[in-house]
């Protein structure tokens, strides 16, 4: 996850109110006072700095393997399928020490069918973490949204906004195979 951040952090970063990518099918609202991470597989924005906190935006073909596990998504899954696929790609890694799981449910984003996971975990650097992470698959693809931030600097401001930007999630164009 450091070395993840380092690179994302070193790609610079720049204000903005919205953020839609010729690379991705889907717009957000950014908030005022974060700014965007420059990354070709993602959109992160943070307020203070990745290492403290983001939120990352993602959308991934669905036939795309993972790096952790052998567990593999499908078009034709139920929320619940594949939060446990994403479940076990983020307990596998060896860099998230003590993943605990303290809240699933099954959840909609916007208008999708998804599921809402929030856990714990330590990574190798000694920093504590706190994620609330909603994801589901539309079509060929999966996408995910979720707040990272390090366990001493969380705030009920920074949810709230967190959630503002998960409501403005829109799909902008429907990407087909």
């Amino acid at each position: 996850m450091f070395l993840f951040l380092a690179t994302v952090c070193a790609c610079g970063g720049q204000l903005g109110d919205s953020s839609e990518s010729n690379l991705r099918n889907f717009s957000i609202a950014i908030p005022e006072g974060w700014r965007k991470l420059n990354s070709s597989e993602h959109l992160m924005i943070t307020r203070e700095g990745a290492f403290s906190q983001y939120i990352l935006v993602q959308q991934r073909r669905v036939d795309k393997p993972f790096k952790h596990t052998e567990k593999k998504l499908n078009k034709y899954m139920l929320p619940q399928q594949a939060a446990e696929v994403i479940m076990d790609e983020i307990s596998s890694d060896s860099r998230v020490l003590h993943f605990h799981l303290s809240e699933y449910v099954r959840t909609r984003v916007n208008q999708y069918n998804g599921f809402r996971i929030v856990y714990t975990y330590k990574e190798k650097g000694g920093l504590n973490f706190l994620t609330v992470y909603y994801g589901f698959l539309e079509g060929d693809w999966f996408y995910c949204l979720r707040y990272s931030v390090e366990v001493k600097k969380y705030t009920d401001e920074d949810i709230e906004t967190f959630e503002k930007v998960l409501n403005s999630f829109k799909i902008a164009v429907a990407q087909s195979a």
